[in-house]
């Protein structure tokens, strides 16, 4: 269990975005997320997961169509995955104050 209970169990948030080098060099891209946010663009993919407890799996699905007017059929389409602990950034303190308790880490 964390310490302290706040930090009980984690959340994971992620976010799945598709033809990443497509889109770097300015193409439109192939694929759109059926099921996604109304804030994510139709390339990408995000929510989050809770983890109930250390050494707990999740599993999640996350399905895309090919976008209809597709002529570029032979290169694949890469898909990446960033994630991290929901609230886990860093923080300031001043001088002379004590620690705060340690977040968990990936």
């Amino acid at each position: 269990p964390a310490s302290p209970p706040s930090l009980s169990p984690p959340v994971l948030e992620y976010v799945f975005d598709a033809d990443t080098d497509r889109r770097r060099l300015g193409q439109a891209p192939r694929v759109a997320f059926l099921g996604r946010r109304p804030s994510d663009p139709e390339h990408q993919f995000s929510d989050t997961v809770e983890l109930p407890r250390q050494h707990a799996r999740a599993c999640v699905t996350a399905t895309f169509q090919l976008q209809d007017s597709i002529r570029d059929k032979l290169r694949p389409i890469a898909v990446t995955l960033a994630y991290g602990i929901r609230g886990a950034g860093a923080t300031r303190h001043s001088r002379g104050a004590t620690l705060p308790p340690l977040s968990p880490v990936l």
